[in-house]
């Protein structure tokens, strides 16, 4: 193993050679004559320990100090100084200095400091490897989450896909619904000026908001006619299912209240709780207007499907009733024929 290298800086040449004479059995020791010198050292070399006067005619020891730790901040610096003082030590210090020499040099005072430098410089290699080592660990841990977190959100995707399919199982004149409503919304979201953040929780929400149709019966679902009041009450019922079902997964949280809420109104008279006006989750008022867009355009067994520009004139119409004034005002800049995706 190499000795540690010992960098002595001084103008005079007996306290220079003295230092090298009390290091040279158990350290490489080179010496310099000015500060120049030293820095010269400095950018070709490493060095364990520097050690420098603090008077010298170039470049005095004080602004030396700080250009050897703008070099190699982790090399530890020992000052030289012909007198001691309160003024002289805390400045060295509070440059970063690890500690000072008093001429004429007292043998194992000089051994003792340099032994403490030595100490610290290799306690603090020994850390910033670990530090090193444990970022390497860390960059890992981060690479096995991320795959995790993708196979996760993969098969999640996919069960969610599995549920929408069942749903258009069940019922068969809403088939692709989900994801209609879902393209359309997240063209609105964009419209609106939405964070990537926002954008992806309003996409879950609106591919879940009709996924506690599940939970309704067939015969009410397909039902060609009118719903009775008791049938209607089960159909009310679904945001509440949906937000039962997707409850418990940690990272849907977000999302139960957007499908919770999907139906509420802007008025207040809308289901399960009947809130109103920013009570309702700005991605629940956005979805709704999704939602209706959609369900108009689309043949149903009881209602043919409405022109774009009769659209236009519902949302006209249910502005600050039923939809968010704001929401609707967005879908009527949007040019409907060619925004709204596999209609």
């Amino acid at each position: 193993m190499e000795n540690p290298r010992i960098l002595v800086v001084d103008d005079e040449l007996g306290p220079r050679e003295a230092l090298r004479m009390i290091l040279r059995d158990e350290y490489e020791v080179v010496t310099a004559d000015n500060g120049k010198q030293a820095l010269d050292y400095l950018d070709v070399s490493e060095f364990d320990l520097v050690i420098l006067d603090i008077r010298m005619p170039d470049i005095n020891g004080i602004e030396l100090l700080a250009e050897v730790k703008k070099k190699a901040p982790e090399t530890e610096v020992v000052m030289i100084t012909a007198y001691a003082s309160v003024d002289t030590a805390t400045n060295a210090l509070r440059n970063g200095a690890l500690d000072y020499l008093i001429k004429p040099f007292d043998c194992s005072s000089v051994k003792e400091v340099v032994e403490k430098g030595l100490s610290r410089r290799t306690t603090s290699t020994a850390i910033r490897n670990r530090l090193n080592e444990l970022q390497v660990v860390n960059d890992s841990l981060k690479e096995e989450i991320e795959r995790a977190y993708n196979n996760i959100q993969k098969h999640y995707l996919e069960t969610v896909r599995s549920l929408v399919a069942a749903i258009d199982a069940k019922d068969s004149y809403t088939k692709g619904h989900q994801e209609r409503v879902a393209m359309f919304t997240m063209i609105l979201g964009e419209e609106m000026g939405l964070s990537a953040m926002e954008m992806d929780l309003l996409q879950q929400a609106a591919i879940l908001h009709d996924i506690g149709k599940i939970g309704v019966p067939e015969h009410i679902l397909r039902k060609p006619s009118t719903l009775t009041f008791e049938e209607f009450k089960v159909i009310k019922q679904h945001p509440v299912i949906g937000a039962e079902i997707i409850s418990p997964v940690e990272f849907l949280k977000e999302a139960v209240p957007i499908v919770l809420h999907h139906h509420e109104k802007f008025d207040g008279t809308g289901y399960p709780e009947g809130i109103k006006g920013l009570q309702i989750p700005c991605s629940a008022r956005i979805i709704a207007v999704a939602d209706a867009i959609d369900a108009m355009l689309s043949q149903r067994p009881y209602a043919p499907a409405k022109t774009v520009e009769q659209v236009r004139e519902q949302l006209r119409l249910c502005s600050g009733t039923q939809f968010d004034p704001k929401i609707a005002e967005t879908a009527l800049k949007i040019d409907l024929p060619s925004r709204r995706l596999n209609y």
